[in-house]
């Protein structure tokens, strides 16, 4: 019900002689719900703004398959690389997806993880957010036989050309019987297949030498990546 000026003039009265506990306790039993609502407003409004302003340009995806990095070695495949091509870091980045883990014969303890590894590299090479990925001898042998890799002989340009003797070739299937055999269809195997320079052999660069790898560490470059360039540049900031 609408109050009277009289009745209103006794409620200004009354509260400008409360004590300010009071005063804040009488305005949130009256406005809980606009207060409530315009906090949660203000929250949402702030947190989006914080999102907007302080999320990071992402120059190229680098996935590591097998290849375990310890915090130096991730922050100078990522950082490193944003400060070399004279980048912020604080506005740019390399994005990391470390510890996946493939291959064709998991034990029964790393099965599952085997299983997870390879649905978020499908996901995300799906969505176009892996560039570049650095693989052991394993994880090169699945990948390439799937497909996943390109063809590097043609597109290395003059600031890689010190790689050139790095290229390594691989089989890749461009078709086979594989589900029918899975299904019990058929009791022989067949695929057609070629060999293809995918890779780059880049153990010897300066940053894995002094990481202590031991290992052959292989860098190929996914096939639908949109971001050739950098990718390229990438590879010429391994070898400096």
């Amino acid at each position: 019900m609408k109050l009277t000026a009289s009745e209103r003039a006794e409620r200004r009265e009354a509260f400008r002689h409360m004590s300010a506990a009071d005063k804040i306790d009488y305005i949130f039993s009256y406005y809980k719900l606009p207060i409530i609502l315009t906090l949660l407003f203000a929250y949402a409004l702030c947190y989006g703004a914080y999102r907007h302003f302080s999320r990071k340009e992402i120059l190229l995806y680098v996935a590591c398959a097998n290849v375990a990095l310890n915090e130096e070695t991730a922050e100078t495949l990522s950082d490193g690389f944003v400060r070399a091509s004279g980048g912020n870091v604080k506005t740019e980045t390399v994005f990391l997806y470390r510890n996946l883990y493939l291959s064709d014969n998991p034990t029964l303890a790393n099965h599952e993880y085997a299983y997870a590894s390879r649905l978020k590299l499908m996901a995300a090479t799906g969505a176009g957010q892996v560039d570049i990925i650095l693989m052991n001898r394993e994880a090169y042998n699945l990948l390439s036989e799937s497909g996943y890799l390109l063809n590097l002989s043609s597109v290395l340009l003059d600031g890689v050309s010190d790689f050139r003797g790095r290229l390594t070739a691989n089989k890749v299937i461009l078709e086979d019987n594989a589900l029918d055999l899975s299904l019990g269809e058929t009791e022989d195997y067949h695929a057609t297949t070629i060999y293809e320079e995918n890779a780059l052999e880049v153990s010897q660069c300066p940053l894995f030498l002094t990481a202590g790898f031991t290992d052959s560490i292989f860098l190929g470059i996914i096939s639908n990546s949109s971001r050739l360039d950098n990718a390229m540049k990438y590879i010429a900031y391994l070898q400096s």
